[in-house]
């Protein structure tokens, strides 16, 4: 069976997996409660877990659930109810998050990947919970987009696409940025950054110096993850540009 584990989060109720079947990408979950089905090693490694699964089936389903039954048997359910996605399609370019080669890893949620003869970065919801998020950032996106804030002298990585996993939009592709998270000597070159952020209209919603980087060569400063972004208040500006001075304080400490 041509299949892969992409993606797994497991806690003390269920296990949850993102798998690549051939060429679909399908939800499963394996109950750990009231009776594990599996033990914790086994969901743990997929090159334990993939021959203990049941046989996957053709077919445009989207979810299937393995338990333990009544009768003391395991069980596993399929479901076709449509997963959630990012409803924002503003950008002309739709990628196939399967036809992404992957080159680097930074989160589970980003990866570095290759398209078109470039390396980008991918952002995609690995799992439906995830979805708020990038919508919020994909829409983000889209308000600066219109207000022409975007291009070399942007607050913001370039946004260069969406990212469909079948009929759903899942996440979206960036440009990679050259840069590096900043440095004590910074801080006013992050704090302009954010201010010009405020000024086009948006706060950023989570500060902290990681959410900063600082292009190798330039110096110039784009801040990443918007998926806290929000109409500007004054309020709210002034707490984040106060928690930025916190953070490089907190620098001075180490």
């Amino acid at each position: 069976m041509d299949l892969e584990i992409l993606n797994q989060e497991i806690d003390d109720d269920e296990a949850a997996y993102r798998v690549r079947v051939v060429r679909r990408v399908h939800y499963l979950t394996i109950s750990r409660k009231p009776t594990a089905v599996l033990d914790i090693d086994t969901l743990c490694r997929p090159y334990l877990l993939i021959p203990k699964l049941p046989p996957f089936p053709d077919g445009n389903w989207t979810k299937m659930r393995i338990s333990q039954a009544a009768n003391g048997e395991t069980e596993h359910v399929l479901s076709w109810d449509p997963l959630d996605g990012i409803h924002s399609l503003w950008h002309p370019r739709q990628v196939d998050v399967l036809s992404l080669k992957r080159t680097a890893d930074h989160k589970a949620r980003v990866k570095e990947v290759q398209f078109d003869g470039r390396i980008l970065l991918s952002k995609v919801a690995i799992f439906e919970w995830w979805i708020p998020r990038l919508q919020r950032e994909t829409e983000f996106y889209e308000r600066i987009s219109k207000d022409h804030c975007l291009g070399s002298g942007s607050v913001a990585p370039t946004f260069l696409g969406h990212i469909m996993e079948q009929e759903r939009c899942v996440g979206f592709l960036l440009e990679k940025i050259d840069g590096r998270h900043p440095l004590l000597d910074d801080h006013p070159a992050c704090e302009a950054a954010l201010r010009k952020l405020h000024c086009i209209g948006w706060v950023h919603g989570d500060v902290n110096i990681c959410n900063f980087l600082v292009h190798q060569s330039t110096g110039h400063v784009k801040l990443i993850d918007f998926e806290y972004a929000e109409p500007f208040e004054e309020t709210k500006a002034q707490l984040e540009l106060q928690k930025l001075k916190d953070e490089f304080s907190q620098m001075t400490e180490r």
